[in-house]
């Protein structure tokens, strides 16, 4: 399995497009970034595990909802909140429970990943994923 542990603030909600979200709580995903993972997704055959703060308090089906309503239908879970934990070890904790994980990235505007920091992918806040990111995640998966 091709997993992406995507944070959503800074990759897919930028600054650019700060515009609450008339269907769902929370911010709008900026239709550029929604392009562009997509487009990851359709070339890699990935699936998407939301390692965001956007993850407490919300079910994976809500988290789901809030991607289909944007066009993406390939969350299939959540990382775990651990407290006093940092995301990396929430991401490694994810990949012990599944054990099946063939190669993964990480889509992270702000995280240090320590022992993960191979598989990070980072992005900016003001324009989260870009087309230069949609080639190095493509080209780390396939």
């Amino acid at each position: 399995m091709k997993i992406i542990f995507l944070d959503i603030d800074g990759v897919i909600v930028t600054s650019r497009h700060f515009i609450q979200s008339k269907q769902y709580f929370g911010l709008e995903f900026d239709p550029v970034c929604a392009y562009f993972l997509k487009d990851i997704l359709k070339r890699t055959d990935a699936q998407i595990v939301v390692s965001s703060s956007w993850r407490e308090g919300r079910t994976l089906k809500q988290i789901q909802s809030i991607f289909e309503s944007n066009g993406i239908n390939e969350v299939i879970g959540i990382t775990p909140v651990l407290e006093e934990e940092n995301r990396e070890q929430e991401i490694q904790e994810f990949i012990n429970s599944v054990g099946n994980v063939e190669c993964f990235v990480i889509i992270d505007d702000e995280e240090e990943m320590n022992q993960l920091k191979t598989h990070l992918i980072s992005t900016d806040f003001r324009t989260g994923i870009t087309e230069e990111i949609v080639e190095e995640v493509v080209a780390r998966l396939i």
